[in-house]
């Protein structure tokens, strides 16, 4: 839920240790050591003429009177907790707390910033008013180790992977690859990448042990922007990044001397079973998969799409999410450029159904698309693509704290993972699962995908006609 209820903290004073942990598209992401939190910042296009400047000037004083802006942050958390949450699972996810940065806070991070952010990121500003606070979780809890008998490193170590979409929708079956491979292509020829990495969404989705440790290897040998480790909340691996996994993971398993070759596959087996590790003791996302009158289920059954994911492991839930999407973007797309659509009134809409509902979350979303499709309601028709865009784009992070001493093999805790050098507490959190804008992502999906088809089959010869549903 969201917390504090729904007040934001307006007296938040800014730490004067924080670290740039990075940013996307639409925010800028601080942790804060001492406390251990996540400090998102939503970004706005940086105005480029004075006109623009004025206009910035003027909606930030209207922001600061009426209250705009704090309305919408509002707005996109109720979002995150009543939704988002409740699909992945509280125990994989983070509560929230609004908070409100002062004019001043703001210009001063914007000057601090500016040698930290990379260039292309920065055409774009810290927006004021919409600001929230999370859990780092490159940090464990601490309530996942204190009652435990027990002692543990000072150590933490956390691996951030971006997992992307893991499976193909039916009007996407033809595909001879992924859209993810697929996409490797073109941002070769953009430049954005130097190399194409063999990491395939897929294979992690899978549940296959092969698959999935093909997957991790990949993703460490070309990490791009899908796959980082942190120690201690300090990014120590990563694309751009300095480093030599053959450093880190000594350290990790407390070990010297030991063949590296070893210690790698050690990783990726320590890797792939938290990734399939059911870390949810009770699981209350009123889901009723088991009923026959499900929807979701009918889908999934329709698709004959099978994975070996165990029930409640972090990638079944966000596959599980990601498959709401049977439509694939040109679909929607042909929709909306028959309509003037507003970015966010779907968010709101989907708030209010499911206040007046008792069926699963799952369930509500796919028959809002279905119904809607028949009434032409295309706010609500596109609801199921932008719930499993949301999936599609998150990221996951594994949390490692090592046990000092030897414990015995019969003990059956679900957070503690055994390896070839000792036992191992792991939490795993999800972030990024903010709502998007409706048109402009649609827009913008359609594009990517005309152009990754474009470029593919220049690169393979092998065309690809995405307009084929």
């Amino acid at each position: 839920m969201l917390s504090t209820e729904n007040k934001p903290i307006t007296n938040f004073e800014m730490p004067s240790k924080w670290i740039y942990r990075g940013e996307g598209n639409c925010n800028v992401v601080l942790s804060l050591p001492d406390t251990r939190k996540i400090l998102r910042i939503r970004k706005t296009d940086r105005p480029k003429t004075l006109i623009a400047w004025l206009i910035i000037w003027i909606s930030d004083i209207l922001y600061w009177y009426c209250g705009k802006a704090t309305k919408e942050e509002l707005r996109d958390l109720k979002f995150y907790s009543a939704i988002m949450r409740p699909l992945i699972g509280r125990k994989y996810t983070s509560e929230v707390n609004q908070v409100i940065l002062t004019r001043k806070q703001i210009k001063r991070l914007e000057y601090q910033l500016s040698n930290h952010r990379p260039d292309f990121r920065q055409n774009k500003i810290l927006q004021y008013g919409r600001a929230a606070l999370f859990d780092d979780f490159a940090f464990l809890p601490q309530d996942e180790y204190e009652y435990l008998p027990f002692k543990v490193t000072d150590d933490t170590f956390a691996v951030e992977i971006k997992p992307k979409q893991g499976w193909k929708p039916l009007s996407e079956k033809h595909f001879p690859r992924c859209l993810f491979c697929m996409n490797q292509y073109l941002k070769k020829e953009k430049r954005q990448i130097k190399e194409i990495s063999e990491y395939c969404p897929e294979d992690l989705f899978s549940g296959n042990a092969v698959r999935m440790k093909c997957a991790i290897k990949s993703l460490i040998e070309n990490p791009q922007n899908n796959f980082r480790i942190f120690k201690n909340g300090v990014l120590c691996y990563g694309e751009k990044l300095n480093s030599d996994i053959h450093k880190i993971l000594p350290e990790l398993f407390e070990t010297i001397n030991e063949n590296s070759d070893k210690l790698r596959e050690e990783f990726y087996e320590l890797i792939q079973k938290c990734l399939i590790t059911n870390l949810i003791n009770i699981d209350c996302t009123e889901e009723c998969e088991e009923k026959l009158f499900c929807e979701w289920n009918k889908i999934i059954q329709e698709a004959n799409f099978n994975t070996l994911l165990p029930k409640g492991c972090v990638l079944e839930k966000i596959l599980s999410i990601q498959m709401l999407d049977t439509e694939g973007s040109y679909y929607y797309s042909k929709l909306l450029s028959k309509e003037n659509l507003k970015d966010w009134s779907y968010v709101n809409m989907l708030l209010n159904r499911i206040n007046n509902t008792n069926t699963c979350l799952k369930c509500t979303i796919m028959m809002l698309g279905n119904t809607h499709r028949k009434e032409g309601d295309l706010d609500l028709i596109c609801v199921p693509y932008m719930i499993s865009a949301i999936a599609k784009d998150c990221s996951l992070m594994i949390t490692l704290k090592k046990i000092k001493e030897n414990i015995s093999d019969d003990l059956e805790m679900k957070n503690i993972m055994k390896t070839g050098f000792g036992h191992y507490i792991v939490n795993i959190g999800v972030f990024d699962l903010y709502p998007k804008p409706l048109t402009t992502t649609f827009k913008k999906h359609y594009k990517r995908n005309r152009d990754i088809f474009e470029t593919f089959t220049k690169a393979t010869e092998k065309f690809v006609d995405f307009t084929s549903n």
